[in-house]
């Protein structure tokens, strides 16, 4: 992700050490990730993080299931998700 002065600016919920080694090793994308890219870029941001909270919603206020460790960090993952689509959809704004 890059700012308006063109530098390199990460996600906040990306701060250990792999994302930040992985973010300095250039890579070629697979045909998979080259999909999803091409399927979230024709998504409208807006209803990409309100569903992604609808769905946080859901299990954590609608479930009477216990949600365990595992569940817990996907749900955080979940979040840091959304959190950097509303990110980069201010960034997009701004410009």
């Amino acid at each position: 992700m890059r700012n308006g002065e063109g530098q390199e600016k990460s996600c906040p919920h990306c701060g250990n050490a792999n994302a930040q080694s992985a973010t300095q090793t250039p890579q070629t994308l697979t045909p998979a990730q080259l999909e999803l890219l091409e399927y979230a870029d024709a998504l409208d941001g807006p209803d990409v993080v309100k569903s992604l909270k609808l769905l946080h919603d859901v299990v954590v206020y609608h479930s009477y299931e216990p949600i365990d460790e595992e569940e817990k960090n996907a749900l955080f993952h979940l979040k840091g998700l959304w959190e950097c689509i509303e990110q980069i959809i201010g960034e997009q704004v701004q410009s």
